[in-house]
């Protein structure tokens, strides 16, 4: 019988290689080690043809080619995936509307344990969600992921209710999420060194705005331009660290979000000095994600704040600055800038939950397809679906000669291998069904050294030894962001980012300004949230 729910008033909030950590027990699965799901069958528990619904963001474009990746993925388990669309404006409000109805698909996509764990304690307690099997022993990855440190926090009484759709296989890699491009070239024409400090980093940054560094004449540049307010706030990392990734922290005894510490005093100073000072874009507040790149690109910045998370990625970012520097190289005239040690001596990197979303089972879903899906998962987990999704299908895309793998597939106008993306649509989808890859997107393999160069990888490969050599995680109370309590689960009507822009905007004091906004706050619940999550986190003797 279908479960009919009325879902009631619960807000909706809006959004968001090899493991060096693996932070769980269980070893992942290590066969089989092709591209193929080959023995799903043998056992008889696939040899009944099932049909799975499913919803994703964008799946009625990404299925509707019904390409070979889709047609092989349905034959080797035996099933029909039946999509079910949704898009990034609606998918909560839509997934709220299939919940009312009785109709939400067997595989719902979703991101309510991070973004509204009051929605997924809701689902669980009115019987929407299946809770996953005690004994994940036969699908091992899925396992592996269940026994993650930070995937504790979304488990409730003893059960788990959704499958996260890790970003990382561990918290070590959001190392490489933060990042700022600097123009080397103009540090050495200007004779200035890496900053140690805040201050030496703002004298960087005007210096880049008010040197005509590039003997135009013209006071047309900035010091650093952003992709998005997040990537900026990572310079305040050594001034407050928790401010770097919006995490909560202990101080004068109670456990309280970030805003709501007194480092914040210092943040708000200094990001109104950059601003007043012509160090950083007069214009961030109102270009839109990716707009003030440009201003790097076109040389009318001397640093952008943003990431190097992908081969894709950073070659895009080299491809810009280069269209824009014809006949340049851009690893000769950029590299990337470290932060400098906090007041305890310390460097810190970013870092934050393994994971982003996560699927969860309709609980109407029997015991029949629930191992079905289950199976598909470990697969999609599996060293074999990470080879079909990095190279595409043996002996049309790639050979592999023990573990060396040739790249075979047709090439485009440019000479460059035609992505697999386009070739096979629903692989962008499939591929991220489990986990969102994001650290295949950053090994140094043949599939990125043969689609983006050798440059690009040996750039994040860099950066990333750097970190884990040179930097500690930013100290993060994971459990804290799954948490769910009445009061806590209110504080997401705050938007801080608006708060943060108003007062580096602002002509009065900065430190009054955001004092005046925290009480505002306590209108919204935040000292009754505070309170609350002090108390369960005094159970845990934390």
């Amino acid at each position: 019988m279908k479960h009919l729910k009325l879902i009631g008033t619960l807000s909706i909030v809006s959004v968001l290689l090899t493991s060096l950590v693996t932070g769980c027990s269980q070893k992942p699965d290590k066969s089989p080690t092709s591209s193929t799901a080959a023995g799903t069958a043998k056992d008889g528990s696939s040899k009944d043809h099932l049909t799975i619904s499913l919803s994703w963001w964008g799946i009625g474009v990404g299925f509707e080619k019904h390409d070979e990746i889709l047609q092989k993925l349905e034959k080797d388990f035996n099933v029909t995936f039946k999509a079910m669309d949704i898009g990034w404006d609606n998918y909560k409000e839509k997934s709220q509307v299939w919940a009312a109805a009785g109709e939400l698909p067997d595989i719902i996509t979703h991101s309510m344990t991070n973004d509204i764990p009051a929605t997924y304690n809701e689902w669980i307690k009115q019987k929407l969600i299946h809770a996953l099997p005690d004994d994940l022993s036969k699908y091992p990855n899925v396992q592996a992921i269940a026994k993650a440190k930070d995937v504790q926090g979304i488990y409730r009484d003893g059960k788990l209710y959704a499958i996260p759709r890790m970003t990382y296989p561990n918290t070590d890699l959001w190392a490489v999420d933060r990042a700022i491009y600097v123009r080397k070239d103009w540090m050495d024409k200007l004779g200035i060194k890496d900053p140690q400090n805040f201050d030496e980093f703002e004298t960087m940054l005007k210096a880049f705005a008010e040197q005509d560094v590039d003997g135009s004449n013209k006071k047309d540049k900035t010091g650093i331009v952003m992709n998005t307010l997040g990537y900026f706030n990572s310079i305040f990392v050594p001034t407050f660290p928790q401010f770097g990734n919006k995490s909560w922290l202990k101080e004068d005894g109670k456990w309280i979000p970030f805003y709501a510490s007194k480092q914040m005093d210092a943040v708000v100073v200094q990001a109104r000095k950059l601003y007043a000072n012509g160090a950083m874009d007069k214009d961030f507040a109102v270009e839109k994600a990716g707009e003030g790149n440009q201003k790097f690109y076109q040389n009318k910045a001397g640093a952008l704040a943003l990431n190097v998370d992908s081969v894709k990625g950073s070659s895009g970012v080299k491809a810009e600055w280069e269209k824009n520097n014809p006949g340049q190289n851009f690893f000769d005239h950029v590299k990337l800038l470290h932060l400098w040690p906090a007041a305890d001596g310390n460097v810190y990197r970013h870092t934050t939950t393994s994971w982003w979303s996560e699927s969860m089972i309709n609980a109407d879903v029997d015991d029949k397809k629930m191992d079905r899906i289950l199976q598909i998962y470990n697969w999609l987990l599996s060293p074999a679906g990470k080879e079909m999704f990095d190279y595409g299908i043996a002996g049309k895309d790639y050979t592999k000669d023990g573990d060396n793998y040739t790249v075979i597939r047709p090439k485009d106008e440019k000479g460059q291998f035609i992505d697999l993306k386009k070739e096979y649509p629903s692989i962008d989808i499939i591929s991220q069904l489990a986990s969102w890859r994001n650290a295949s997107s950053i090994e140094d393999n043949a599939a990125n050294r043969t689609t983006f160069g050798e440059e690009p990888v040996k750039f994040i490969q860099n950066e990333l030894k750097w970190q884990m050599a040179n930097a500690k995680p930013i100290p993060t109370a994971f459990e804290i962001s799954t948490m769910s309590t009445p009061a806590k689960d209110k504080l997401s009507a705050i938007n801080f980012d608006d708060d943060f822009t108003k007062v580096i905007l602002g002509k009065d004091d900065p430190v009054k300004m955001w004092h005046d906004i925290l009480k505002g706050y306590d209108s919204k619940g935040l000292q009754q949230a505070i309170t609350e999550v002090t108390a369960e986190m005094a159970k845990q003797n934390k």
